[in-house]
């Protein structure tokens, strides 16, 4: 099946479901490795403008698991690391490099409200630690709650499968300086052969606290190469946003079900 095959990876932000609406069955394993590297040196100002801005470098790698509870419930769980470079000007004539890495965890669960031959419903709640520095302060993001609502569709279409997933969530964060966030995303992904798949995703963010907003794109290739691992290789930029970096960058991910 094709959504067996198709499975979001986070970008940002730690980002969003790994398989989309769908739920495990009892006793199935899903793992994922991913790694992430993107680049900017432009930004988007509060006019969604785009300016030049001090070069940035980021590298992620995530690692996640997903575990069927039972048929309408599958528990979740990720850790992630990552590390970031900004230029930064030490004196009003020296610019040099400055790195901060960070390590970050989630735990979760996605649970199927409705099940239908073409489509499903689900809701997921998910609780993020937040990020943590290497010297132990908490730092970049805030201790979160998401709670999101999902819903996907596949089917045939001229001959070939044809997946579309739709998640939309509020991200409450604890800390007080950081404002809370709406999250939409989209994925439409299309099987052209047996063991290749073509994906095309949006990932939105706005914040409810500002006018802060992002909105990034993605498109990947998914080859098959056993019956239980997957590998994926992507492109990304971050397409419009206020007040946020343009990113752009690839990832690579291998995708292990059991």
């Amino acid at each position: 099946m094709l959504r067996a095959a198709v499975l979001v990876v986070l970008l940002a932000a730690s980002h969003h479901a790994l398989a989309g609406a769908w739920t495990l069955d009892r006793g199935k394993l899903k793992a994922f490795l991913v790694s992430t590297f993107t680049y900017g040196d432009h930004g988007f100002d509060s006019d969604g403008k785009l300016v030049t801005v001090p070069e940035y470098k980021k590298f992620e790698l995530t690692a996640a698991a997903e575990y069927g509870l039972r048929p309408w419930l599958t528990g979740l769980v990720k850790a992630e690391f990552r590390e970031e470079t900004l230029m930064r000007y030490l004196s009003p004539t020296v610019l040099a490099p400055t790195s901060q890495s960070f390590g970050s965890g989630a735990l979760g669960a996605r649970i199927r409200l409705h099940k239908a031959p073409a489509w499903v419903f689900s809701t997921e709640v998910t609780a993020l630690s937040g990020g943590f520095e290497t010297a132990g302060d908490p730092e970049p993001d805030s201790a979160a709650v998401e709670v999101r609502a999902l819903f996907g569709t596949e089917r045939e279409i001229a001959g070939r499968r044809i997946y579309a997933d739709v998640q939309a969530g509020l991200r409450k964060n604890f800390d007080a300086d950081a404002s809370d966030e709406i999250k939409v995303d989209v994925t439409v992904g299309a099987q052209l052969l047996p063991r290749w798949l073509i994906l095309a995703q949006t990932f939105s963010t706005f914040e409810l606290a500002g006018d802060v907003q992002y909105h990034k794109v993605s498109g990947s290739v998914v080859h098959r190469l056993s019956d239980r691992l997957q590998v994926e290789v992507s492109a990304l930029t971050t397409l419009y946003g206020r007040d946020a970096l343009r990113e752009i960058g690839g990832r690579v991910g291998f995708w292990y079900a059991y």
